[in-house]
């Protein structure tokens, strides 16, 4: 699975311009995260992926700066996805934006784990979904990096 994912990383990374960037990936579980989303977001709930930039997005757009090598940390808790793909929300949805039946897509933890890696990749590089407009666009990047 890790390289699977490392693979399709990259292609990320090039969707998004970014030249090499460096991004730590946290598999854990239920308990773990929600310590770290009661610590850094006052929510004491489990969720499915955590973004920790290491910069403001703001940063990679301007030349006059360093290039920026490490973007941050993406947490992702395995028991959640796991209860994602039982839930099938992000096969259904995925399978939405790409038009295709939801059956047609062999979802496993894998596909799980790589959109839980695409969206908290989004985040790192600025992208968030606070309103129906940020929404809408974060959620049309997701598609095209998965598609990548």
């Amino acid at each position: 699975m890790a390289t699977r994912i490392k693979t399709r990383a990259e292609n990320h990374f090039r969707a998004l311009e970014l030249d090499d960037p460096v991004v730590s990936v946290v598999l854990t579980g239920n308990e773990r995260i929600r310590e770290l989303n009661g610590q850094w977001r006052d929510e004491d709930k489990a969720t499915d992926v955590l973004s920790f930039p290491m910069h403001d997005p703001e940063d990679l757009d301007g030349p006059s700066g360093p290039p920026v090598l490490a973007l941050g940390d993406i947490v992702i808790s395995l028991e959640y996805a796991e209860d994602l793909i039982d839930t099938m929300d992000h096969q259904e949805r995925v399978a939405s934006e790409l038009g295709v039946d939801p059956a047609t897509l062999d979802w496993d933890l894998a596909d799980e784990c790589e959109f839980l890696f695409i969206h908290g990749l989004l985040h790192l590089v600025g992208y968030d979904h606070m309103d129906a407009e940020q929404e809408a666009s974060m959620k049309s990047m997701e598609r095209q990096l998965w598609e990548a």
